[in-house]
């Protein structure tokens, strides 16, 4: 049978995303998550009842569950949601915990094998739902991880588990409230920033939620518009575009002038957002406090110039 070879001028068709949504609390995350096209919820927060809009939704009381159902079970659903994501690894965790070898000794917390198993174990149930051919939307709390003066948004996750959504996510949005010139507004911010993590393969930006009733179709909308976006480009400018969403990411991470080194020494000079990720690194050298030097072209720690 012959191969179907696009080649890197032609576009990708991407039929279903992985979305993720992360924020504060009362800021509509499962509210929103219900505007997606024909949505189930896979509730293991508990918290689907305070939903204004609240659609068909199954209760996960352990991890089993939802090891083995198919997409036969699914049939009439086109989005896939869970809520949330910590929750998740918390079941999954119980669920490792029953063998003595995923623990440390003597704590009761997993060793490293089990934070290993742990985060092969979601990441692998996540390509298990794609495989389903639906969209996923991920939801999770925000945490607040603090580096000097300045307080960095992430999703509230344990272990490597939380890098693995960053880099299998399509898109990745912050949901909070802010001050408007009409008062208090809910705000999905896809647009990356020095004081959050996102992704914004659809170049949505940052948008204004409107109340559910108003907008019934928000978040679908939202999706339908990154996948027009996606397979309007070509093979290469995706792969472009999801190199500089995967560093930023990387960024965010980045704790110590060496690991920004390391980073920025990997830079590929003929990447085309080479000029981006050059910006993004200098954003985050301010925020940590590293000064460049430019005898020896490296980051040093210690206080940024002005």
């Amino acid at each position: 049978m012959a191969l179907n070879i696009v080649t890197s001028t032609q576009p990708l068709t991407i039929n279903h995303l992985i979305i993720f949504l992360y924020g504060d609390p009362g800021v509509w995350k499962t509210s929103l998550a219900f505007t997606a096209k024909k949505p189930i919820l896979f509730d293991f927060d508990k918290g689907a009842y305070r939903a204004s809009n609240r659609k068909d939704t199954v209760q996960i009381q352990n991890w089993l569950e939802v090891v083995n159902f198919t997409a036969d079970d699914l049939a009439g659903y086109d989005t896939i949601i869970i809520d949330t994501a910590g929750r998740v690894l918390d079941l999954i965790t119980d669920f490792l915990k029953q063998d003595a070898k995923n623990i440390r000794r003597g704590s009761g917390e997993l060793s490293m094998q089990g934070y290993g198993k742990l985060a092969t174990t979601f990441t692998n149930w996540l390509k298990m739902l794609r495989n389903m051919d639906k969209d996923i939307v991920i939801l999770a709390h925000a945490g607040e991880d603090k580096d000097g003066d300045n307080i960095i948004k992430r999703p509230d996750m344990v272990g490597g588990s939380k890098k693995e959504v960053y880099k299998i996510a399509d898109m990745m949005g912050y949901m909070t409230v802010q001050q408007g010139m009409n008062g208090a507004e809910r705000v999905l911010s896809f647009a990356p920033s020095p004081n959050y993590l996102a992704k914004d393969s659809g170049q949505i930006g940052n948008v204004i939620l409107k109340p559910m009733s108003q907008s019934p179709n928000q978040l679908g909308d939202m999706i339908e518009a990154t996948k027009n976006h996606i397979n309007r480009l070509t093979a290469e400018q995706a792969q472009a575009q999801k190199e500089l969403d995967d560093f930023r990411a990387e960024l965010l991470e980045a704790k110590t002038a060496d690991e920004l080194n390391e980073l920025k020494d990997r830079l590929n000079q003929n990447h085309p957002f080479t000029h981006e990720m050059k910006r993004a690194i200098m954003d985050s050298a301010n925020k940590l406090g590293a000064k460049f030097n430019r005898a020896t072209n490296h980051f040093e720690q210690g206080a940024a110039s002005a």
